[in-house]
């Protein structure tokens, strides 16, 4: 290396342009009017609407103004319809959309701890749904939004996207908590809790999902062939799902279960696995230290088969640091459902999910008169008008519900 070389590499750049000013290398003038070419050629670079000559010569095109209405504009010159655009377009840069205070809202969420990553992502995922470019509430500053923008916004989309009241859930979460933030931060003077307090919405607007009770649980029928199978065709997996059945576990609790979490009589319940995305878009599976919710972390009573099943597990997986596990790798929880799922086909019957083996677990502490403060309990809900209300569906057969009827009627 020359001293030359060996200078310049210990010289800060503004040292190195600086002294090329200085020595007449360079020109103030020729660097400002280079970085403003640069600039313009960005801005314009924004514009991807076609530019044309009307019959008189003008030159044309088409904009969104800041109220996301699509405008035409026309100049004597192309030079001066491009300065309108950089103007345009640098006006744009200076203002805040709502894709600005959805990125700064879920990005400080995620950054306090206030939400986990899959949740983070869920967002994403639900703000690209909803908040859809060709919407005109997203191409207007937010300054500019009115809470009739909002309210036309909401019903439009509840509509267009058929929502059921679940996914309107996802879609007012979003709200919430842009326009909270929007407030804070001095970007809209709309107070969000009281307007969706006012918020008037037909239930007849959202989408109803018909909901068959005999793909809800597995029915007073179908729960002993799958106990037998089971039972016929031990392997991890199949253990795994029996110990499902026998707990109302989560499919995510079940696979992050560990030895240390087998107690006397009961099972500790407190890791979860999740999905989350990667920046590269890839989705990664791993395992949280808390459950889904608060509720989530408990103790599960066992039945005397449960320790049984435990003990099966063991035997067949003697020294994972994971209770499911195959070959020195964890079971993921997709692969208990597809296991489930290949069962009923095998044995002929109405195909069910993982999840709902917990519902029927629910259904038969219910069904059994089971405390009610201990069904919450073991299902991990905060209170048992959860459980009562999605998890419990009767999967009695149609001789048994025919015979309870001949029994309670009298007259």
């Amino acid at each position: 290396m020359d001293a030359e070389t060996q200078i310049l590499q210990e010289m800060d750049i503004q040292d190195v342009l600086r002294e090329a000013v200085n020595n007449g290398i360079l020109r103030v003038d020729e660097i400002a009017a280079s970085v403003e070419r640069m600039k313009r050629e960005q801005l314009l670079s924004q514009h991807s609407r076609e530019i044309w000559q009307d019959k008189k010569g003008m030159y044309l095109t088409y904009i969104y103004d800041e109220n996301g209405k699509r405008k035409i504009r026309r100049r004597k010159t192309k030079e001066e319809l491009e300065n309108y655009l950089v103007k345009h377009y640098k006006a744009q840069e200076d203002a805040i959309y709502l894709e600005d205070i959805f990125n700064a809202w879920s990005s400080e969420k995620l950054l306090y701890g206030e939400i986990q990553r899959q949740s983070y992502d869920r967002y994403k995922d639900d703000y690209k749904r909803f908040f859809r470019k060709s919407q005109p509430i997203c191409r207007k500053k937010v300054k500019n939004i009115t809470e009739d923008d909002l309210e036309t916004f909401i019903k439009t989309t509840i509509s267009e996207l058929k929502l059921t009241r679940r996914a309107y859930s996802g879609l007012a979460i979003l709200i919430n908590g842009m326009f909270k933030y929007a407030k804070k931060h001095g970007f809209t003077n709309i107070s969000i809790t009281q307007f969706m307090g006012d918020l008037d919405i037909s239930r007849h607007a959202f989408r109803t999902v018909v909901r068959h009770k005999e793909c809800e649980t597995f029915s007073e029928a179908d729960t002993p062939l799958i106990r037998n199978y089971l039972q016929n065709n031990e392997d991890i997996w199949n253990l795994g799902l029996m110990l499902m059945f026998q707990t109302g576990l989560r499919v995510g609790e079940a696979v992050a279960l560990k030895p240390s979490d087998i107690g006397q009589n009961v099972l500790h319940v407190f890791r979860t696995e999740y999905k989350y995305r990667e920046e590269d878009g890839t989705w990664k599976l791993a395992i949280k230290e808390h459950a889904k919710t608060d509720a989530g972390c408990r103790d599960i009573v066992l039945p005397p088969q449960a320790h049984e099943t435990l003990r099966k597990i063991q035997a067949l997986n003697p020294n994972g640091e994971y209770l499911l596990m195959n070959k020195g790798k964890r079971i993921r929880g997709n692969t208990l459902n597809k296991r489930i799922s290949d069962i009923c086909d095998k044995l002929g019957i109405v195909h069910h999910s993982s999840h709902k083996i917990r519902k029927t677990y629910g259904t038969m502490l219910l069904d059994h008169d089971v405390d009610d403060s201990f069904v919450a309990e073991q299902m991990g809900h905060t209170d048992v008008s959860t459980t009562r209300k999605l998890y419990y569906y009767s999967n009695r057969s149609a001789k048994t519900k025919q015979d309870q009827i001949a029994q309670a009627v009298m007259f």
